[in-house]
């Protein structure tokens, strides 16, 4: 398009009879044309049917740039760009922003890609090795708090209220602390955020005496303000009032 711009072709139009527009003139679905059309062509390598104004030659126009591509329908995309001042405007815009990252990174507009490959690749480590930390420090409560199991009727019982970043990690280290108590119920509540979560897991030998995480949570999740539920062996839940998080978990025991 930008190249058709610099080539500053004419613009002409011109009225005809619609059976007798010029081979290859675009005529649009869904429009409707009388006898009488009016054909505008741009330097005779683009012409359609239209009633509109346009420029009288392209350099006009100025810059284009395409600022937005989608899909509105199967097989129909849709563009999207500005033209003139607004093109300029835009490509200054790019321009600021790419030099304020440039020099948060500290590196030349050449050298951006690059620096920030780095940051990234620097980061995936970090990332990596903090997810190796934070299993580890979860391994080490799970050892802890099924160390603190209480037995009851041959099956082991661990309920708390522990400090996770999220339902996830929650669910991770429930699942391990049954791992390591084998036949029994664990029951664990978080504050995440300004709402508390909780899950239970069962144990085959808890269900088939009689417990169920699903109904345990139900019944939890409510005295907090909330609600949840699940499978006898698995399941999820939570409420608004962190407050009494403690309090009913410390019934529950």
């Amino acid at each position: 398009m930008n190249e058709r711009v610099i080539d500053n072709a004419r613009v002409e139009s011109y009225e005809t009879e619609f059976d007798k527009k010029p081979e290859g003139t675009l005529a649009f679905f869904g429009d409707k044309y009388g006898k009488i059309v009016r054909v505008v062509d741009i330097g005779g390598y683009s012409r359609e049917l239209c009633g509109g104004t346009h420029v009288v030659t392209t350099g006009e126009i100025g810059l284009i740039k395409v600022v937005a591509e989608m899909a509105i329908a199967a097989g129909t995309r849709r563009i999207e760009a500005v033209a003139g001042q607004a093109a300029m405007d835009f490509v200054a815009n790019h321009e600021a922003q790419l030099k304020a990252v440039s020099s948060r990174l500290n590196a030349g507009a050449q050298d951006v890609l690059q620096k920030l490959d780095s940051l990234l690749a620097h980061q995936k480590e970090l990332e990596k090795k903090l997810k190796a930390f934070e299993q580890k420090a979860t391994a080490a409560l799970a050892d802890e708090l099924a160390g603190k199991a209480t037995i009851r009727d041959g099956l082991k019982f661990v309920t708390a209220v522990v400090t996770v970043d999220g339902q996830d990690s929650l669910r991770s280290l429930g699942s391990q602390i049954l791992a390591k108590i084998g036949d029994g119920v664990v029951t664990l509540g978080a504050a995440l955020g300004d709402k508390a979560s909780l899950v239970a897991f069962c144990s085959p030998a808890a269900i088939k005496a009689g417990h169920q995480a699903g109904k345990l949570v139900g019944e939890l999740s409510q005295k907090i303000g909330g609600k949840g539920g699940g499978k006898p062996d698995f399941a999820m839940g939570g409420g608004k009032d962190v407050t009494k998080l403690a309090d009913v978990l410390h019934q529950a025991r």
